[in-house]
């Protein structure tokens, strides 16, 4: 497939327009009017069950969404897998929303529950945490916003059991005054923590991920923080002072120890242990202190001080470490609704770039884009077809090294489910294609993967050569 791609491309540049000068029409991202309302100032709509994206154990019935934790007493994650998430697309509302109010019909037995996350997005493009409603009640979110997103949380019992979802209907208002929430910082929270290798190769994280071997994530004991599966929306940055080397990678687990432990934020927002001084898990405190009886969430004796658990990739070749350590971990999308960016970006708009450090390439067949949630100015989109005709991202590194690759794209209805990013080396070496869903995730940053690059140019090219009849998205790429 890549000996054809062409060798012939157009550098856009600002103010250089597409042939024929018209964006491809595309579906509306506004929600279907049959399941949105508005009803005395506030805005009703229902989550279709067959829409979102969950683990395996999370089964679609005639009778709706139920959770199954078949092998849950034989996994090694143990406790954490009791708990399934589902995860709805993101919804533009109609109107600006700061109260959700979850009304949910749900088959429930005892030791069981549904607790339901909403969060919301930022006029700068990136997300709030997720707020959690655990008994029906109306969750504040932290800001008003036009865009949502609505995630399950289904529980079962010690045995296996799960509830049964019938119905998501949410209610959404804009009460105004001032909600609790965390002031807008110049820069992100930094605290030392005490981190643990994860491990776990061959697991399903809470997102969903299998863990592979030298995986690249980390697990925070609270899910407000949980990235999508492959999202890069939550980041941390972690440094070791035994061995002088940082390390940024995406939230993708909900660990060690507790899982309701938000333990980075102020008590007004914490989600537990509102006691406990900002920055200090409930783990360390139990563990060193004997707090809460010097037990865990779930009655377990913790065997250290953990606030955070790094996957192997990390752990070992990022970090250099080869047992558990005290870590500095910053927490990167603590600065109020800013997207994450902790590397080099390069955009669809070469306006926005430094050509000596990156730019883009690409031929008169691909347009300019028309809905929103893009990243820079706009984005860029082409029909598949059987041609190769890539929209390349060149970027520069003036030294060899690993690094990890995110992707920007805008989803919508129409696009391909195997959108094939190729990644290609200084080189011209073919590290690998990593086919990408595009009519998910979308408006935020999703992990590609990580390879090893020589000093020089290298590239990412978003090729049109995948199933025809959809429409695939250049936006930006992030290299870090």
């Amino acid at each position: 497939m890549h000996s054809k791609v062409r060798s012939t491309f157009m550098t856009m540049m600002l103010g250089v327009s597409l042939a024929g000068g018209a964006a491809l029409a595309e579906p509306s991202q506004q929600p279907a009017t049959e399941s949105l309302r508005v009803s005395t100032g506030a805005l009703e709509w229902t989550e279709a069950l067959g829409t979102g994206q969950g683990t395996g154990e999370l089964v679609r019935t005639q009778e709706g969404l139920v959770f199954e934790p078949y092998n849950v007493m034989r996994r090694r994650e143990g406790l954490r897998t009791l708990t399934g998430l589902y995860t709805f697309p993101a919804r533009r509302l109609e109107q600006p929303v700061d109260t959700v109010r979850p009304l949910i019909q749900a088959r429930r037995s005892f030791g069981t529950s549904v607790e339901v996350d909403v969060r919301v997005r930022s006029a700068n493009g990136g997300w709030s945490e997720w707020s959690i409603s655990s008994a029906g009640e109306a969750v504040r979110l932290p800001w008003a916003g036009t865009e949502v997103q609505v995630r399950l949380a289904l529980v079962a019992d010690e045995h296996g059991r799960g509830p049964l979802v019938q119905e998501v209907k949410l209610e959404g208002t804009l009460e105004g005054g001032t909600p609790q929430q965390l002031a807008t910082l110049a820069t992100p929270l930094t605290y030392r923590v005490y981190g643990t290798r994860e491990g776990l190769v061959g697991g399903t994280t809470a997102n969903g991920h299998i863990i592979k071997s030298y995986d690249r994530f980390v697990a925070l004991p609270s899910r407000r923080a949980l990235a999508s599966n492959g999202g890069s929306e939550y980041q941390v940055k972690v440094c070791s002072t035994r061995t002088s080397r940082c390390a940024t990678t995406s939230v993708w687990d909900v660990g060690p120890w507790n899982t309701k432990d938000d333990y980075w934020n102020p008590s007004s927002i914490r989600e537990m242990w509102k006691d406990l001084p900002q920055g200090k898990p409930e783990a360390q405190a139990a563990y060193q202190d004997g707090y809460n009886g010097g037990l865990d969430q779930f009655g377990r004796r913790p065997a250290n001080p953990a606030g955070i658990d790094i996957a192997d990739g990390t752990f070992w070749t990022d970090l250099g470490l080869s047992d558990n350590d005290w870590m500095t971990v910053t927490y990167l999308w603590t600065t109020g609704g800013s997207p994450p960016t902790v590397g080099l970006v390069v955009d669809s708009n070469n306006a926005n770039n430094d050509s000596t450090k990156g730019y883009v390439q690409v031929s008169s067949n691909w347009a300019v884009g028309a809905n929103t949630g893009f990243y820079g100015n706009n984005y860029y989109t082409a029909t598949t077809a059987a041609v190769s005709d890539p929209f390349v991202f060149h970027f520069y590194l003036a030294a060899a090294g690993t690094r990890t690759i995110d992707a920007w794209w805008v989803a919508a209805s129409n696009r391909s489910t195997t959108a094939p990013f190729v990644i290609i080396d200084a080189n011209g070496n073919n590290l690998g294609t990593v086919n990408v869903n595009q009519q998910l995730n979308g408006s935020q940053w999703n992990t590609l993967g990580t390879w090893s690059f020589p000093a020089g140019w290298n590239k990412v090219q978003l090729s049109r050569w995948t199933t025809s009849g959809f429409y695939v998205v250049a936006d930006a790429i992030q290299v870090r």
